[in-house]
């Protein structure tokens, strides 16, 4: 039986990822923050590892030596404005660091590294009163030094490393006040979208297509390469948010234009194939269900979960774009997108 260590085994790319390793009959040791975040699961091959960033260093103490996969998505600061608090991103990277010490220590043959499409976001920067397209958003740039320094660790103590990337990962089981659920909401109570004008190329990429590319990888990958799990084929936002709204909503307008964005994913950057030619995984998820079943369940939640608690609601102002809308806050539950403060724009 093959063991793996899921770090960030809370969020919803983390336990979608550990439930996917215990229906393929892996061995989890699940590290998050807190036991009850992973209450749900009653495997008696997952075991629960409490600990945190400062205590990553212990995690071969922690747990048995002998893993074969170690999948690091643990990550602080993805949403808001630590997005680009330098200082947040870098404990970032040495908790990497650190994960990758543990992953040698415990003997694991093979390192997962869960990255983000951010590494590749290009936005406007002004020097010396020039104007350039550089990549400029702190998140990415460290979750691009975070990999590179772990593939190069990897190689110095003879595991295999992969990393992986995504752009917008949704559907059941994403709690979160993501851009996706926040529109996919608005278009069930029959509002209005007001948008970026939604000309650069995006991706949303439903989770269980997420969760079996990372199998993929986790079994196929070639050593040293970086995956892109989603579409061969990006689509402009515009044309994607216009589909979805066609599912959820026909009738709700689409105001695009509404918010100025000109930062945008450069997929030209991205190996968009190789996931498929080194794998042969594409995914498979058919996009008008995986929207309908991501509504519907958002529909039965919002129903169960928000009765009664109007007086937590309230109007947030998007400050960079996308969505304004109002939304009804839970305790621990981010406000805003994976991405950072972006409503409508890539993530």
């Amino acid at each position: 039986m093959k063991k793996a260590v899921v770090t960030g085994a809370s969020g919803f790319i983390g336990k979608a990822l550990v439930k996917g390793l215990l229906a393929d009959g892996i061995e989890v040791w699940a590290v998050a923050t807190a036991r009850d975040k992973l209450k749900e699961f009653t495997s008696n091959r997952l075991h629960v590892t409490v600990c945190d960033f400062a205590h990553y260093g212990e995690l071969g103490n922690m747990i048995p030596h002998g893993i074969d996969w170690f999948c690091h998505g643990a990550w602080a600061g993805v949403a808001g404005a630590l997005n680009r608090q330098a200082s947040v991103q870098a404990e970032n990277i040495l908790a990497s660091v650190r994960a990758m010490e543990q992953a040698q220590r415990l003997g694991a043959k093979k390192f997962l590294f869960l990255g983000s499409s951010y590494q590749y976001r290009m936005e406007p920067i002004t020097e010396n009163g020039r104007e350039s397209f550089l990549q400029g958003n702190v998140y990415g740039i460290a979750k691009q030094a975070a990999g590179r320094m772990l593939r190069a660790e990897a190689a110095r103590h003879g595991i295999v490393f992969n990393s992986v990337l995504f752009t917008n990962v949704f559907g059941v089981g994403d709690t979160s006040r993501r851009s996706t659920n926040t529109m996919i909401g608005q278009l069930l109570e029959g509002k209005d979208l007001q948008l970026i004008s939604g000309e650069h190329l995006h991706d949303w990429t439903y989770i269980d297509d997420a969760v079996k590319g990372m199998l993929a990888v986790l079994d196929r990958g070639v050593g040293g390469a970086e995956y892109y799990i989603g579409s061969r084929s990006p689509m402009p936002f515009r044309d994607i948010i216009t589909r979805v709204r066609d599912i959820v909503a026909p009738d709700a307008a689409l105001q695009f234009g509404c918010y100025e964005d000109r930062a945008y994913i450069d997929y030209s950057q991205i190996d968009l194939e190789r996931l498929y030619n080194d794998t042969g995984f594409e995914c498979q998820a058919d996009f008008d269900e995986s929207i309908r079943k991501t509504a519907n369940w958002l529909k039965a939640r919002d129903k169960e979960e928000y009765e009664n608690m109007n007086d937590r609601s309230t109007v947030v102002n998007n400050p960079t774009g996308g969505v304004s809308c109002k939304l009804t806050f839970l305790p621990g539950v981010p406000a805003y997108d994976h991405a950072g403060l972006h409503m409508g724009g890539a993530a």
